[in-house]
């Protein structure tokens, strides 16, 4: 009975006494996370931001003004038509008949006796394509290229409505050699032509002329009875040059004759009015 008690006793403190546990700390291999459900971290990335370049705007022609000066030194446009001594008669093509061009003169006006050494001015701006020596018929002479496009649109649609067409033979009404005709590039130039000068003219072929430059004087040089200014404007190709031209003289070269010809009588150098150019820039 004894040994029973003692034995329900001891039973009765290992009942009632704490247990220890121990972790031990496992050898499995943890599960791997889907990597459906990982939580990306973003990236920083850098924004670029693009500023617009704006490109220069193509700058429009500037319109310049129509300019236009008097040929003769204190004379006007109005006061030009008082002292024209012969007017622009044209003939027809291939004759060298008529007049052409505009000659000013006067023997006595104001306090002068002659209108010999007045200052010749160029009446548009442009380039010199001859320089001529003292021929005949035109005397020491300097002949200007203006393009067509430099001109008011008025201006240019009055011109080409009246240029006549270049025939394929002109029928010379004088002596003429082989008449080569001018390089034909579809541009359109006006021709300023004054002769007679006093003095050899100081510029070149290719010298730059700007709108009232001093050309030289008035004198009676050539073909010419008394002081004059012969002026011609004529319409045609852009691009002419003219190293010499001449005729009625046995003389003269035959590039000389063939210039001459193509210039004044071929047609496709035609002559117009001055007073075309006047009216509008008065």
């Amino acid at each position: 009975m004894r040994r029973f008690l003692i034995l329900v006793f001891m039973l009765v403190l290992m009942a009632c006494s704490p247990v220890e546990t121990f972790n031990t700390p496992s050898t499995t291999t943890p599960k791997r996370v889907p990597s459906s459900t990982m939580t990306s971290i973003p990236t920083a990335t850098a924004t670029v931001t693009r500023i617009p370049t704006t490109l220069p705007e193509t700058p429009t022609p500037t319109q310049v003004a129509y300019h236009v000066c008097v040929p003769l030194e204190l004379e006007t446009f109005e006061s030009l038509k008082t002292i024209i001594s012969k007017p622009l008669d044209i003939p027809t093509i291939g004759a060298d008949t008529g007049h052409h061009g505009v000659d000013f003169a006067y023997f006595q006006r104001g306090d002068r006796n002659s209108i010999e050494g007045i200052e010749i001015y160029a009446i548009l701006s442009g380039k010199v394509v001859a320089a001529l020596e003292n021929n005949i018929p035109y005397g020491y002479t300097l002949i200007i290229e203006t393009p067509l496009t430099d001109l008011p649109q008025s201006i240019q649609a009055t011109l080409k409505d009246g240029y006549l067409p270049v025939p394929e033979d002109p029928h010379y009404r004088l002596y003429c050699p082989d008449v080569s005709p001018p390089k034909l590039t579809g541009d359109m130039s006006v021709y300023h032509l004054y002769a007679h000068l006093e003095t050899k003219p100081v510029y070149n072929a290719g010298d730059p002329i700007a709108c009232g430059t001093e050309l030289g004087t008035v004198g009676n040089t050539g073909y010419s009875s008394n002081p004059h200014l012969h002026l011609e404007t004529r319409l045609g190709p852009s691009g002419a040059e003219f190293s010499t031209m001449a005729h009625y003289d046995s003389s003269y070269t035959i590039e000389q004759l063939s210039t001459y010809c193509l210039w004044r009588m071929s047609g496709y150098y035609q002559l117009f009015d001055p007073f075309t150019l006047f009216n509008a820039g008065n």
